[in-house]
């Protein structure tokens, strides 16, 4: 009975998640203006000790949350519509594929490779960010085409500071 219980418990738990998931995605979706997302902030999983107090500060999830923070911020501020959320979408995927890539921060040296080696793995990563980047471009290129003078105002004002 006991175990019949806590399945009735996770079953309702795992609801409670996918359903206050979709909503998220909808409210990210479709509205509220600036300074309506303001549910997220202090509640955020990655507000850790260790970012209060500077230690961390520049760990891959520190990163990855200030760049869904930003991301998450623009898409708000520039009100996407319905219509436009597949285009922020593809936008919003190469800004995770560039942001996750390694090659984003300063290399340490490794006592495997010499330094041709190094020079080459570098130019290799260098290469790799370029391809991204471009993607990142492209599917911006798309978005900023379906946007209203209104948006594209915003998104001049603060893209900048979300891209990686």
């Amino acid at each position: 009975m006991t175990m019949n219980r806590s399945l009735q418990r996770l079953a309702l738990a795992a609801a409670l998640v996918a359903v206050s998931g979709q909503g998220f995605a909808q409210f990210g979706a479709g509205g509220g203006g600036p300074g309506m997302g303001g549910g997220r902030r202090g509640a955020r999983p990655d507000s850790s000790a260790a970012s209060r107090t500077g230690e961390g500060l520049t760990t891959p999830a520190t990163a990855a949350g200030k760049i869904r923070d930003k991301l998450y911020d623009l898409r708000l501020q520039l009100m996407v519509t319905p219509e436009q959320s597949p285009l922020w979408d593809r936008f919003s995927d190469a800004v995770w594929e560039l942001a996750g890539r390694p090659g984003m921060t300063a290399a340490e040296p490794s006592d495997d490779l010499n330094a041709v080696q190094f020079v080459q793995q570098r130019a290799m990563l260098a290469q790799d960010r370029a391809h991204r980047m471009q993607a990142v471009s492209d599917a911006l290129s798309k978005l900023y085409e379906s946007m209203t003078p209104e948006q594209r105002r915003t998104a001049d004002q603060n893209l900048p500071a979300v891209i990686p």
